[in-house]
């Protein structure tokens, strides 16, 4: 009887534990494996399109990150040095003749990115009668620079510059 019971309990396992007791065509059993596998490969693929989208999102924020001058390995600068930015600026800067002799500074920041322009520029002090407005004018019209390096990678770097002026008109 005890034998009896145990192969019972046996049988009765097993018929649980299987996937399907009742026959199925092969047609069947190729579907439902299909279909599992489909849902396997569905589940791969949003697994595999997150970890993609989160690389991304690293790679975005890495990519837009603004770095202090300090910062870098190497800083950007002026293809052929500042004094030759610093001529370009005197070239290009206009004064007006209605404007009365002004001996001051304009204090400009800006970006210069990975791509070798210049952006985001501005202003943090200038000398009155539109200076400030003429130093964004020149800034924007300003050639390449060679952008700020680190780790190897070219990266965008905050730039301050002052600019002086004379408007002596002599």
């Amino acid at each position: 009887m005890k034998k009896l019971s145990a192969l019972i309990f046996i049988l009765l396992t097993y018929c649980i534990s299987s996937p399907d007791t009742k026959k199925n065509s092969g047609t069947n059993i190729l579907k439902n494996t299909s279909t599992e596998q489909n849902d396997l490969e569905k589940n791969d693929a949003e697994d595999l399109g997150s970890q993609i989208n989160t690389d991304t999102d690293k790679t975005v924020k890495e990519d837009t990150k603004i770095y202090t001058i300090d910062s870098v390995d190497a800083k950007p600068y002026f293809e052929g040095g500042i004094n030759k930015f610093q001529k370009f600026i005197r070239n290009n800067y206009y004064y007006p003749d209605e404007w009365p002799v002004i001996n001051g500074t304009v204090e400009t920041n800006f970006i210069v990115e990975k791509d070798s322009t210049i952006s985001d520029i501005s202003i943090t002090k200038d000398a009155g009668y539109e200076t400030g407005k003429e130093a964004i004018r020149i800034l924007k019209k300003s050639p390449r620079w060679i952008p700020g390096i680190y780790n190897h990678k070219p990266v965008r770097v905050r730039y301050y510059l002052t600019i002086p002026l004379n408007t002596n008109h002599e």
